[in-house]
């Protein structure tokens, strides 16, 4: 599935939408679904022991891994906003129908839970309109 060439569309956010800054281990394109890919334990209880480099994103997040939308293009170990929360036009890999809970499985699109199996089936939010398979559709997500 072809990441939206228009990178990430960001629509009805309220103008209030929620991003993070973290850094590629790989070129992100903006639109991109990610899952964070850092190491572990690197920080203690001190707000002070997290660097900023410390949170590290990669591309093809599926069911469990979704954290959210890459908002921008950042080659391999520069930052890149990655949008956890709002409404954002994603490509549909099945048929999404609208109103229903929608998944992804590492193809950065989106399909209708149920519509078919994955390993790790889980919402990553809900569809705002529908799409037919290779189509574009809004999506309400929450990381």
């Amino acid at each position: 599935m072809a990441v939206n060439p228009n990178g990430a569309v960001p629509v009805l956010d309220g103008a209030v939408p929620r991003i993070i800054t973290a850094y590629g281990i790989e070129t992100i394109s903006g639109g991109q679904l990610v899952f964070a890919s850092g190491a572990d334990n690197v920080v203690d209880s001190s707000e002070s022991s997290l660097a900023s480099t410390d949170i590290k994103i990669a591309t093809g997040a599926s069911g469990d891994q979704f954290m959210g939308v890459a908002i921008k293009t950042a080659t391999s170990g520069l930052a890149v906003g990655i949008a956890t929360r709002g409404c954002f036009l994603l490509g549909a890999n099945a048929d999404v129908i609208v109103s229903s809970k929608v998944g992804c499985d590492g193809a950065d699109a989106v399909f209708t839970l149920g519509s078919y199996t994955i390993t790790n089936e889980r919402t990553i939010g809900r569809a705002i309109t529908g799409a037919a398979s290779g189509g574009f559709c809004v999506v309400d997500i929450h990381g």
